[in-house]
């Protein structure tokens, strides 16, 4: 349990904190609609010079026409403009410490994932937890970042598999990469003045309407995120802020008044990155637990249940360190939600390490060429069955719930769809509600929302002078990772959510208005090893101007045709909001047919089907020019921590499909016998194939099958960026696909949906009188593989899909069904076992069989 310290002397070192006992701590900015409150009088008074300046002060060098309240700070920001500044927290200073009436409780420091029973001394709220806290209100400072490239020397790239990318780099290298990200100088993305139809999309004029809709808002171009109105939304339906304090002010002047010194050192012991024999016992013993209750595995692992003097040997430390490995390097990235550098495996909680160690395990298992790991999807599979009732039956898992339930939960969620049984993806599908419930039940609005500055402890100078400033920035770090992880958790759910929705046909549970968060911080600021690191690409970024976004400002944003200047991570974040706007509204339409006899207008329903299309094709451009080669999607390469799906063209040709080919009628197009629980009859397989018969006829339909075609061709054919410049000889090195190199377990799956979605439409459209089929291969003396990659080319070049070209799209298909077959038999998911069944189904009856 975390304790506090009380050292014998508080003048140690030679500094005593003057004494601010019996002082008020609360000082409130008045200002109508400002919730600030500061524990410094001089504070509140600096801060409302914002609201009534007694003199703007403006920048005259150059072009510069920044304005400022104070003339000191006017004076600071013109020493930017000379060659030789320099950040002032990169600057060593060995004065005095200045006041640390700001910083964090001097509490010892906790990594991230502890119990609640373990930090009850610090509370949530009662520190600086906002992510947003990096980049004040205050930060007068603009919008895009100014050209880096002329300025700071190129990013340099090694391999540590067990530390972050930059942990050997200097944090203003870190920002050269970014260039991408933030820089202004990319080209310019058409404005929402040039994009006609974006105005197009006709909703009530009704007062009511205009003040509390979201969508009225979301759709018109003039309106921010501040002029969101929640006061005519039920209570439940308030919104996703965080469980953790959303509006605490961090002071950035007593801040940056504390001398760098040395690049502080994790104070936690040299074992916290690695398991320990004492926590192996732990995590055995539980194993032996979920052993007992799941005995249907034990012939599925015989050598990793050897037992030999009461231990399991095989279990040992080396088998474990590996699957942690592995986790951190292949499953992290989809799930960017653990804090590795203030992650302790030795002391969070044991079922969050299970989880992750379970997750490792498969991952291993699914790329293993060789049959050693076999047995480590059985001991993967024992763990998740049992685990999940010993996380939901915790303390932590009261509403609201700890980060470290929230974390396992969505792990769990992850592995049950991806990497296991039926029975197991059915399950996560069911308590994905259940997750979602204890989320929205941690809100603010419904728990507590602090907006006060953080306490100040009386022994915070005793703390001080027994460890310098290690124990106070550390502590302020862990808490810092803290509330982004739990953002980041949202975000994740939020992304596997709709994800999910589109390519199992699943229900989409949350809607982006839900979500009143920032979005993620930089990549950098998430992989730094220390706070130091933290605050040096903090104090970078707010030099040129980066601000994080609000996730409804940037969804906003791209919906409009305006291009959102995040990272990588907050771009993927992005295109998911846009894929939710669009399922929500054409389920709604749906529901509107039963339900309501006002449907919407069919001119409606094409200006935002137009809108959103376009909007998707303006994410996918200004993130191949942002990302350049820095990031490949190509199987087999090291993943980016960019969200459940690693690659940017699969999820934008994913969000293209998924709107119009409904994958749970291609399935009973295709004989499936029971889908989502349900037994299919005759009668719902009859009205499956009127709907398909229809479906096939329209022309959003070929657009859907076109990118079908581009999504397989781009996985298959060319998976390389830079050779798709050139794409007229695409098949002629080509590196078959294998399962075994890939990392992004939903890329099969989505494979899956392209492959069944083309043959439901050729089967629909039918072949042309007295067309059959070419000869096969084998008849060719050509390989099903190079005839797969000619006619993938052929359509996947195609800039439309008319009626002509659409008529002939059954002469490649049958190699195509056939190559699919082949990849998915090594998989191991039962999901995917399924589907390779499903298209054996599917090209008998594209060559005459029977359903």
């Amino acid at each position: 349990m975390a304790s506090q310290q009380h050292p014998a002397s508080s003048s140690a070192g030679g500094y005593k904190r003057a004494s601010r006992k019996g002082a008020p701590r609360r000082f409130p900015c008045e200002h109508p609609g400002c919730d600030k409150i500061y524990s410094r009088a001089e504070h509140l008074q600096r801060h409302q010079l914002n609201h009534n300046p007694k003199e703007i002060f403006r920048c005259d060098i150059g072009d510069c026409d920044q304005k400022f309240v104070r003339l000191d700070l006017l004076v600071r920001h013109k020493k930017r403009h000379t060659s030789s500044y320099t950040p002032r927290n990169r600057i060593l200073s060995f004065d005095a410490p200045g006041d640390l009436s700001t910083v964090s409780p001097t509490t010892k420091t906790r990594h991230n994932g502890h119990s609640r029973s373990s930090f009850s001394h610090h509370a949530p709220s009662a520190g600086p937890h906002n992510a947003a806290i990096l980049l004040t209100p205050e930060s007068n400072t603009d919008q895009t970042l100014a050209p880096l490239h002329h300025q700071l020397p190129n990013r340099t790239s090694h391999e540590a598999p067990w530390t972050s990318p930059i942990d050997d780099r200097d944090p203003a290298t870190m920002l050269s990469h970014r260039q991408g990200f933030y820089g202004d100088d990319t080209p310019a993305m058409p404005e929402p003045s040039a994009m006609a139809d974006f105005s197009n999309v006709a909703y009530s004029a009704d007062d009511q309407l205009a003040q509390g809709n979201f969508a009225a808002w979301l759709f018109d171009p003039q309106t921010t995120y501040n002029d969101v109105s929640v006061a005519s939304l039920p209570f439940l339906d308030g919104g996703l802020e965080s469980t953790f304090n959303n509006n605490i002010h961090y002071d950035y002047e007593s801040l940056n008044s504390l001398s760098p010194m040395e690049q502080a050192t994790r104070h936690s012991d040299a074992s916290d990155d690695w398991i320990t024999e004492s926590r192996r016992q732990d995590l055995l013993y539980w194993f032996q637990i979920f052993r007992k209750k799941q005995p249907r595995y034990e012939n599925l692992m015989p050598n990793l249940v050897q037992e030999s003097g009461g231990d399991l040997p095989a279990l040992n430390l080396e088998m474990l360190r590996d699957c942690l490995k592995e986790f951190w390097e292949n499953v992290s990235p989809r799930l960017p939600v653990v804090h590795q550098h203030t992650f302790s495996a030795n002391r969070c909680p044991i079922f969050l390490l299970l989880v992750m160690i379970s997750l490792g395990a498969a991952s291993l298992r699914s790329r293993d060429t060789t049959g050693q790991l076999s047995e480590y999807g059985a001991f993967a599979d024992v763990i998740i069955a049992s685990v999940r009732w010993e996380v939901l039956t915790s303390d932590d898992s009261a509403p609201p719930i700890g980060l470290w339930v929230a974390q396992a939960l969505l792990l769990l969620e992850f592995y049950e769809k991806l990497f296991s049984s039926r029975r197991m993806h059915e399950r996560a599908h069911i308590y994905h509600s259940a997750f979602l419930t204890l989320l929205r039940r941690g809100s603010p609005l419904i728990a507590r929302t602090g907006s006060e500055s953080p306490p100040e402890p009386d022994n915070l100078g005793a703390d001080r002078n027994e460890s310098g400033m290690a124990l106070d920035s550390q502590t302020w770090w862990i808490r810092w990772a803290e509330t982004e992880s739990m953002h980041r958790v949202v975000f994740a759910a939020f992304m596997l959510d709709i994800i999910h929705a589109a390519m199992f046909g699943h229900t989409a549970d949350m809607a982006a208005h839900e979500i009143r968060l920032p979005l993620p911080c930089d990549d950098n600021l998430w992989t730094a090893n220390s706070p130091d690191v933290v605050r040096q690409l903090d104090a970078n970024f707010r030099m040129y101007g980066v601000k994080q976004v609000s996730f409804l400002d940037g969804l906003k944003s791209a919906l409009h045709g305006k291009e959102v200047k995040t990272h990588s991570f907050g771009r993927m974040i992005i295109i998911s909001g846009l894929l939710s706007v669009g399922w929500h509204l054409s389920h709604k339409e749906t529901h509107l047919k039963w339900l309501d006899l006002r449907t919407p207008s069919t001119e409606t329903q094409d200006n935002w089907r137009k809108m959103l299309l376009k909007a998707f094709g303006n994410w996918k451009e200004s993130f191949d020019v942002a990302m350049s080669d820095s990031i490949t999607d190509a199987p087999g390469h090291q993943p980016v921590p960019n969200g459940p799906i690693n690659s940017a063209s699969l999820l934008f040709h994913l969000a293209h499909l998924s709107l119009h080919a409904d994958i749970v009628d291609c399935q009973v197009y295709a004989g499936a016998k029971r889908l989502l629980g349900r037994k299919v009859s005759a009668r719902d397989y009859t009205n499956a194939v009127k709907r398909m018969c229809s479906w096939a006829k329209q022309a959003s339909t070929r657009h859907a099958i076109l990118h079908a075609f581009k999504l397989l061709y781009q996985i298959l054919v060319d998976p390389h960026p830079r050779r798709r410049n050139n794409p007229h000889t695409p098949h002629s090195s080509v590196v078959q696909y294998s399962i075994r190199n890939e990392t992004d377990p939903h890329r099969p799956w989505i494979m899956y949906y392209a492959v069944l979605s083309i043959w439901a439409f050729v089967q629909a459209v039918g072949r042309p009188p007295g067309k059959g089929f070419p000869l096969r291969p084998s008849q060719m003396g050509h390989s099903t593989y190079s005839l797969m990659a000619e006619y993938l080319s052929a359509v996947a070049m195609l800039a439309e899909l008319d009626e002509k070209s659409a008529a002939m799209l059954h002469e490649g298909l049958p190699e195509l069904l056939d190559v699919m077959e082949g990849i998915l038999e090594e998989a191991d998911a039962e999901l995917l076992v399924e589907a390779r069944e499903r298209l054996s189904v599917c090209r008998d009856m594209l060559l005459g069989g029977s359903r």
